[in-house]
């Protein structure tokens, strides 16, 4: 097992150029955190010949380049390169007895490329980060150069004891020092991976190998479903929960949709319109505590949000094992605009998104209305209940909410102004919440905002995206947050946000948010500066039309998702 150390290293190494190599490799490469690394040509080529190996064991798909190297590692590596397999038939130190570690070691010490750390010789310090100038030792031993060349190469080693193993190094292009002048060695300066994948390429005489760009796909993982609307998992969790609009949650298990649903709450769902079983999220310690939360429409219409726990089996929940969190009133006139997606925020408060009730324009205001659960962001704590007399109220009001304590808001409500904010997420790494809501008859947006800014003010129904609605012109804009992206009509009817991509398949697309339309079925995506700015808009036009997009969902891996109205789940991969 390879280990990373996560040492940063303060010294730049000059590279040699080197040549492409017709090798062939899959796209994008071995491993996925080094592309563009100015290495990577001599990393892959030391995998072609089997001389390194990823420094993660479940995956083997990372190399950590920037870590530094061990010697260890070392002692490993350079074993593999040189074929080297007599031991010497002893025990050499005494500090890595048992080790994984402690054959390759015996097989240097043997071959008199290493003596040890202590000046006795009998420890080597397998542990230790590798300097270059014990790089410089170990390389010239082991690959025996014996001409210094002419001259000092370097200024910052006169009269060391590595010097003339540096000049060594130097003479034979393994090296030009560790500035851009090439007149420093940083002799002390701990080695990073990737460097010592260009060392040794280099020593052994390999051609650097350039993978081609990673092939983006859309690989259909399940058809035929009815009418799925969600798709999530719990973190590290490697099954797949598909949310169905009549009140089932469906289970997958190695990309095999079981034969007996994780959850059926048929009975309790009234699917007309826009109502149904629309939400589902697990308690971030679901490992540990087995609770998760469905939002769904009662048989009354009204919104609920209930808690669930698994049962003894991992692949069922318990049923019988139901508490009503929050139930929300919603009007009786119509069947649409019930939100229903939920998440959890990095606090571990549960986030709710509420649809501004239904009908046309908003005709009750609650968009504009704090003080209504209606149009709004809810935030809650599901855990705590607070209001222990209350059977229709399980939770607690985090202190942090805005509108706690006074008048001027409910105490739920985290953020308002919006329409049906159908599909929301949360970045947890850059602690950001992005909200797809959908529009009138105008715009459809994407709204930004850090996880912990409360009471913001989306705009609706003054505004529709950036432009006014109620009234037409001059509407009221104050303390209004406009969407960081919007798009008419051309591009599609109802926006269906999605996720920003953590996924470990394409590293290119990490950190970009991907979203579609129910009606275009198209996908596009896009950064966000630090500044709140859009950057690199992207429209995947490869895929075509990939239909009615209900939803986009991610699983345990943070793989990307992409589910229709039509029954077909596709997963975002890349060519094998």
């Amino acid at each position: 097992m390879r280990r990373c150390l996560g040492f940063l290293v303060v010294f730049l190494l000059l590279l040699i150029p080197g040549v492409a190599s017709a090798g062939v490799l899959p796209p994008g490469g071995t491993f996925i955190d080094d592309d563009d690394d100015v290495h990577e040509g001599y990393i892959e080529a030391l995998v072609a010949e089997g001389i390194v190996q990823g420094c993660n064991a479940v995956y083997g798909d990372e190399y950590c380049p920037d870590d530094d190297v061990s010697r260890a590692e070392i002692a490993a590596l350079v074993v593999r390169a040189l074929g080297i397999t007599d031991d010497g038939g002893k025990d050499w130190f005494v500090d890595d007895d048992g080790k994984w570690y402690e054959t390759d070691v015996n097989r240097l010490a043997a071959a008199g490329i290493v003596t040890g750390c202590n000046e006795a010789g009998t420890h080597y310090c397998p542990e230790d980060s590798a300097t270059r100038a014990e790089i410089a030792v170990i390389w010239t031993r082991a690959w025996n150069y014996t001409d210094p060349g002419p001259g000092d190469f370097f200024d910052d080693d006169d009269g060391t004891w590595y010097e003339p193993y540096a000049d060594l190094l130097a003479n034979a292009g393994i090296t030009m020092g560790c500035n851009p002048s090439g007149t420093l060695f940083c002799g002390e300066s701990t080695t990073k991976r990737n460097e010592i994948a260009s060392f040794t390429g280099r020593a052994e005489g390999l051609t650097e190998m350039v993978p081609p760009p990673r092939i983006p796909l859309m690989n259909t993982v399940h058809t035929g479903l009815a009418r799925p609307l969600f798709l999530t998992s719990p973190p590290g969790d490697d099954r797949q929960f598909i949310v169905l609009k009549d009140g089932r949650i469906l289970l997958a298990k190695d990309d095999v949709i079981q034969a007996q649903p994780f959850l059926d709450m048929r009975a309790l769902v009234s699917t007309e319109g826009e109502r149904g079983l629309l939400g589902l999220a697990f308690h971030p310690d679901y490992d540990t505590n087995g609770k998760f939360y469905v939002s769904y429409t009662d048989t009354a219409g009204d919104s609920r949000i209930r808690e669930y726990r698994r049962s003894s089996n991992r692949d069922l929940a318990n049923p019988g094992f139901a508490v009503d969190i929050i139930e929300i009133d919603q009007p009786n006139q119509y069947t649409n605009h019930n939100g229903g997606m939920i998440a959890f925020d990095p606090n571990g408060y549960l986030l709710i998104g509420m649809g501004d009730g239904g009908g046309s324009g908003d005709p009750f205001d609650h968009g504009e209305d704090p003080t209504t659960p209606l149009g709004a962001i809810l935030r809650i704590d599901p855990i705590v209940d607070a209001f222990p007399a209350d059977s229709t109220r399980h939770y607690a009001i985090p202190a942090s909410n805005p509108f706690v304590g006074t008048a001027a808001g409910a105490d739920e409500v985290w953020a308002y102004g919006v329409r049906n904010p159908w599909r929301f997420s949360v970045d947890h790494v850059a602690e950001r919440l992005y909200i797809g809501d959908v529009g009138q008859n105008a715009r459809e947006e994407i709204n930004v905002a850090d996880v912990d800014e409360a009471g913001l003010f989306y705009g609706w129904n003054h505004t529709e995206g950036t432009l006014c609605y109620e009234p037409s012109s001059g509407c009221n804009t104050a303390n209004t947050t406009f969407p960081v992206y919007q798009y008419g009509r051309g591009g599609g009817c109802s926006v269906t946000g999605g996720y920003v991509y953590r996924g470990r398949e394409l590293p290119q697309q990490i950190g970009h948010y991907f979203f579609s339309d129910f009606c275009g079925g198209d996908l596009w995506s896009f950064e966000v500066t630090p500044g709140g700015a859009v950057s690199n808009f992207t429209e995947w036009s490869q895929f075509g039309d990939l239909g009615s997009v209900t939803s986009l969902g991610t699983d345990g891996s943070e793989r990307l998702y992409v589910i229709t109205d039509g029954g077909t789940i596709y997963r975002f991969t890349h060519l094998p």
